[in-house]
């Protein structure tokens, strides 16, 4: 990312943090940056688009975490699952996103209001399809239900948490616990039929597992193409499009570029869900 670019995201962060949203102001954010109201608008249209950048370098470096907390390990290990959760709870913890969400919360603003929806519309999506990858299809019907229960109370638990003690949160703890009242329930419902949400998953641009092995190929070299600057990561993208592609893909190979791509800060959210896909694949190719 730009130099200047981030500078004026971190300014604008710290100020969010400190004095909250609604009470920053553009100017703060000069001043704090030490920029002119030319070069703020050189790379952001408002205060509004500024946050959303934020957010959204923020949640990329979560699903990219959990690429690199999954890369090499079995999709329907319930432990990977456990330690894809703690990243978004330790970048919860660590980004302040509480603070910044209530933001969004009080404000009137729809942008604001609609892309925490989107944003909230991912998560259960990933969630939800997490939760397949673990308990197989006989658990889908069932899956959006427990999506919403795992957010939810990853949320209430960290917050009684903090209202009945000092201690310091234990993240793997809260993540072990969840996963397995996640376990108790699926089973439940798979015995019973009960269930509440009626519908599969809820709206987002993309479906978690709706890509063709040649789909994924042709996408990922569509996106290499952004990496000319980063020619290392480039070339490990096409290999992993010309290794899926090939009659006897090699997986040892596939898993060991998946996890050195796991690793790498310039690669977009694009990439990192195709990269996600393609770890999910492995056990069918």
């Amino acid at each position: 990312m730009n130099r200047k670019k981030q500078n004026i995201l971190d300014a604008a962060y710290s100020l969010f943090i400190q004095k909250g949203y609604n009470s920053t102001s553009i100017q703060d954010i000069l001043d704090e940056a030490g920029i002119s109201k030319g070069t703020f608008y050189n790379y952001f249209t408002s205060k509004t688009e500024c946050l959303i950048a934020i957010m959204e370098s923020v949640a990329n470096e979560i699903r990219q975490k959990r690429m690199e907390a999954a890369a090499g390990k079995p999709v329907d290990d319930p432990e990977v699952l456990a330690a894809q959760l703690c990243v978004r709870i330790q970048m919860n913890r660590e980004k302040n996103l509480f603070s910044l969400y209530e933001s969004i919360f009080y404000s009137q603003d729809k942008e604001l209001k609609d892309f925490a929806k989107n944003t909230y519309r991912k998560e259960l999506d990933w969630i939800t399809s997490r939760i397949i990858d673990i308990h197989g299809t006989k658990a889908a019907p069932y899956a959006l239900d427990n999506a919403a229960a795992v957010h939810g109370a990853i949320q209430q638990l960290v917050n009684i948490w903090r209202l009945t003690t000092d201690e310091e949160l234990p993240t793997e703890k809260l993540a072990e616990f969840v996963i397995n009242r996640l376990h108790v329930s699926i089973l439940a419902q798979i015995e019973s039929g009960d269930r509440f949400i009626l519908v599969p998953t809820v709206y987002t641009e993309k479906t978690s597992d709706n890509l063709s092995i040649e789909e994924l190929a042709q996408q990922l070299e569509n996106c290499s193409q952004a990496l000319e600057e980063e020619q290392s990561s480039q070339q490990l993208v096409l290999f992993l499009a010309e290794e899926l592609r090939a009659e006897a893909p090699r997986k040892a190979l596939i898993q060991s570029v998946l996890g050195t791509l796991a690793t790498q800060p310039e690669l977009d959210s694009d990439l990192l869900f195709l990269l996600e896909q393609v770890w999910k694949k492995l056990a069918t190719l």
